[in-house]
């Protein structure tokens, strides 16, 4: 990943500073490692939207903008509730990608989890959450992806219950019926040793960089 930054002041201005052709950016949502989520506005259907744009520091690497847009793919082709719709795949004028998805209002399960008083409280509520977090996963893996990034700041619970498994840009297709831009290269396959993820989360094979190890 490239980086992030989270001043809010920077922020603003990445946000006020980037125009989306035929769309209304409205502010910036938040970032992460090679992309920043905008709040943005379809005037045309007049829906409110999440814009993600490949952040300015990235732009000249190659291989990051190929996975960038290879998330998008991914999010295109996966047809799940628990699975963030994506709208259209588009460029930036100064070249850089973006993609609109469905925007989502409501609380991360990491803030979730932090605000209960003990591991017992609302259990119920919690495990009807992971229960959809697994109804997700398995339909993306009987179509060959896996995350590679799973945990509770990429889940997000809206206002009325509904769960979605968030931020794909590091998923890995493995098998299926799947296609991205990288499918079948063999310059776009995880280097082998290389370590990607977040290391709290990661399966041992994860943590090894035993990339065919992971399934």
């Amino acid at each position: 990943r490239c980086g992030n930054t989270s001043s809010g002041k920077c922020r603003a201005t990445a946000a006020a500073s980037v125009e989306v052709p035929g769309y209304e950016i409205l502010g910036e949502l938040g970032r992460g490692g090679m992309g920043a989520v905008l709040r943005g506005r379809d005037p045309e259907l007049g829906r409110e939207v999440a814009v993600k744009v490949l952040l300015e520091r990235c732009a000249d690497d190659a291989r990051t903008a190929a996975r960038f847009r290879e998330e998008a793919q991914i999010g295109g082709q996966l047809q799940h509730p628990g699975v963030v719709p994506v709208h259209a795949l588009g460029r930036l004028p100064d070249g850089r990608p973006f993609f609109t998805m469905k925007l989502i209002e409501g609380r991360t399960l990491a803030e979730l989890l932090k605000g209960r008083k003990s591991p017992t409280q609302e259990l119920p509520y919690f495990l009807s959450i992971f229960g959809q977090i697994c109804h997700a996963l398995a339909y993306a893996h009987s179509r060959g992806v896996i995350h590679r990034d799973l945990k509770p700041l990429n889940v997000m619970v809206g206002a009325f219950g509904e769960v979605q498994v968030m931020d794909w840009g590091l998923a890995k297709i493995t098998s299926g019926p799947m296609r991205t831009e990288r499918t079948g290269r063999p310059e776009a396959r995880s280097v082998e040793g290389s370590v990607l993820g977040t290391p709290a989360y990661m399966a041992p094979e994860q943590a090894c960089g035993d990339v065919d190890g992971l399934d």
